[in-house]
């Protein structure tokens, strides 16, 4: 059976955020084995994608849409989704670290390398951990408790919160997560 169209829409977006993730590591690394200071446009790119996306659109769709539906039918969950939110609410700040972690490195030279580097480690870790949680324990609870009435009230509610954003954006994400993957050896597509 087919999962929801909310859920598909969910994950769409973790696999990209997860792409982007992975690259943003896998370019911090590859700078430092090959002793050479990165392509901080690349890296610039890939941190504000991981601003950006969530912010503007991925976050405001479960915390706003899906998150109280399942509060409402699942209580028992209110702890793990508070706990989410709160992560939410916490990634805004923790890219801003970044990209003054980056800006540092990429302005003051080596010496600030390593501080990026760590920064980058726990937050593709933390966000990693973030969507598995999502995905391994939220979601399949979600499609235990939800209605199909509920999923389809979710589906139009996020079919209309993401229209403001549809055009000009979503083409403006697609075009940025081109450029970040163009040098992966398996890109996938954007939301």
């Amino acid at each position: 059976m087919q999962p929801p169209a909310a859920i598909q829409l969910i994950r769409e977006d973790h696999e990209s955020l997860a792409m982007v993730l992975r690259a943003l590591r896998e370019a911090v690394e590859q700078a430092r084995h090959c002793g050479r200071p990165p392509d901080f446009d690349a890296l610039r790119a890939m941190v504000f994608y991981l601003d950006e996306m969530p912010a503007r659109v991925h976050h405001a769709s479960e915390s706003e849409l899906l998150f109280p539906r399942i509060r409402e039918r699942c209580p028992a969950l209110r702890p793990v989704l508070d706990r989410l939110d709160a992560e939410h609410e916490r990634g805004e700040s923790a890219v801003r670290e970044l990209e003054h972690a980056l800006t540092a490195w990429e302005l003051m030279g080596e010496a600030r390398r390593e501080a990026f580097e760590l920064l980058v480690q726990t937050h593709v870790d933390v966000y990693l951990g973030h969507m598995e949680v999502e995905e391994s324990y939220v979601l399949p609870v979600a499609v235990d408790y939800l209605s199909p009435a509920d999923w389809r009230e979710l589906a139009e509610a996020l079919t209309h919160q993401r229209r403001p954003h549809s055009a000009s954006m979503a083409q403006s994400h697609r075009a940025l997560f081109a450029r970040i993957t163009a040098h992966q050896s398996h890109p996938k597509k954007a939301p």
